[in-house]
């Protein structure tokens, strides 16, 4: 257990990367979520539309704790004091780079009519996203006031935790109640 804690960055790190991932998330299903809100209320009623949030903030959870466990474990094959020392500043430009991809994917391809250029085109997208995600990396590992505004804005996006992390507790509570009770 010592050996697994001290492979880990420090907790502001992580939390600064965590943050950064919901925020993404976050900010991405509730925008997109928007656009579909004025025609459910033709048909659902309020309180199915809280259930609808509810149950997206805990995937939105889910998520970013994935995301966040993606990035956590390159730290514990890379060499420890370089891994920590830049965790924040390249777990950031990998959140960013692969969330935005993502967002960008399923932006530009909306319609039903594009779904074989979707997956046929997948495997050359996150080529060319990952390679972006490698270059940003490595200008960010070189250029240090480039890092050091990475963690600044990092510890800008903590402060939306404390409105995304009790929304997302009063989502457990309706999903738990709406599937036991």
């Amino acid at each position: 257990m010592k050996w697994i804690l001290k492979r880990l960055p420090h907790w502001q790190s992580i939390l600064g990367v965590y943050a950064t991932a919901a925020f993404v998330i976050y900010s991405w299903t509730i925008l997109t979520s928007f656009w579909k809100v004025p025609s459910w209320l033709y048909f659902l009623s309020i309180g199915e539309v809280i259930s609808i949030y509810a149950y997206a903030f805990v995937v939105a959870f889910l998520e970013s704790l994935f995301v966040l466990g993606v990035l956590l474990a390159p730290g514990f094959v890379l060499p420890n004091k370089w891994w920590n020392a830049q965790f924040t500043s390249i777990g950031m430009a990998w959140t960013l780079v692969a969330e935005g991809s993502v967002m960008l994917r399923l932006y530009t391809n909306r319609t039903p009519d594009a779904w074989d250029q979707f997956l046929g085109s997948m495997g050359a997208w996150w080529v060319y996203s990952s390679l972006a995600a490698i270059v940003l990396s490595l200008l960010i590992s070189k250029i240090a006031w480039l890092r050091n505004g990475m963690k600044l804005f990092a510890d800008r996006l903590v402060v939306f935790l404390y409105i995304y992390m009790p929304l997302t507790a009063i989502s457990f509570l309706i999903v738990i109640w709406r599937n036991f009770f």
